[in-house]
């Protein structure tokens, strides 16, 4: 039985990837307005390096405002509608409830304009307490929460700090940084430097409340058998660990096996 309940899943950017911080900007964007960011892999919170979080909210927010919002049938939209006004709903009061605990929203949190549909502009925020839902519950929306961290040690705590554990995604570009988070982060699956890319061969699957079992890969091919223990004894007879312990004479075909 194979149970995906969904995730929070966290977005780690470290200080070595100075020199690349727009392109993790980017991939960062990618991951958390994917499908409106309604993917269950989502990237939905971030904890940036305290050296490269200016920059890192810089390039994001410019990235943010960059995309187009519209008909997803449209070959020239990014983001179309989310799927329902419940679930916009949902997270238009995860982003109210954090601006009321002191968050910022530098970008987004409106409809984009548009009276008809269940749109909702792609969202940056910061100064987000780790108290509120918009960093410790599902958000399943277009919305980016971007907190900074003094330490890796820290970054990881936070990433593990939810009931959740489906993904998590990391730029670094030492491999003993990535190695440390992919040991430590209590995720089914850790994207190394390229978030939320499908590997059919890789099992699939979560964490802590975020489920159990795996998809795909060999672990998946194995969720859908029926495992049968078959033993074998090709000689016939008494055994002398059975009834009665003790030494003695087990029967006439005592040592049969042997």
């Amino acid at each position: 039985m194979n149970l995906e309940m969904g995730g929070k899943d966290p977005f780690i950017v470290c200080a070595d990837v100075a020199a690349d911080v727009g392109v993790a900007a980017r991939g960062g964007a990618w991951a958390a307005y994917l499908n409106a960011g309604q993917v269950c892999t989502s990237a939905e919170r971030f904890y940036v390096a305290r050296e490269v979080y200016d920059d890192f909210v810089s390039e994001f927010v410019d990235y943010t405002r960059s995309l187009r919002v519209g008909d997803p049938l449209d070959d020239s939209t990014d983001l179309g509608p989310m799927v329902s006004a419940p679930q916009r709903a949902k997270v238009e009061a995860q982003l109210e409830a954090a601006v009321g605990a002191g968050a910022e929203v530098l970008v987004g949190g409106d409809r984009g304009g548009f009276e008809r549909g269940h749109f909702l502009a792609p969202t940056v925020v910061t100064g987000a307490p780790d108290s509120t839902a918009l960093l410790r519950e599902e958000t399943f929306g277009p919305v980016a929460p971007i907190v900074p961290v003094d330490s890796l040690d820290e970054a990881i705590r936070l990433a593990n700090g939810t009931r959740f554990g489906l993904g998590a995604n990391v730029y670094t570009r030492d491999l003993e940084t990535a190695v440390r988070c992919m040991r430590e982060i209590r995720a089914g699956t850790v994207w190394i430097n390229d978030p939320l890319t499908d590997n059919d061969a890789g099992p699939f699957g979560g964490m802590k409340q975020s489920g159990f079992g795996r998809e795909l890969g060999q672990e998946g091919l194995e969720a859908f058998q029926e495992t049968k223990h078959v033993h074998i004894e090709t000689k016939i007879g008494l055994k002398d660990w059975w009834y009665p312990y003790g030494p003695g004479d087990a029967g006439p075909a005592s040592g049969a096996g042997a």
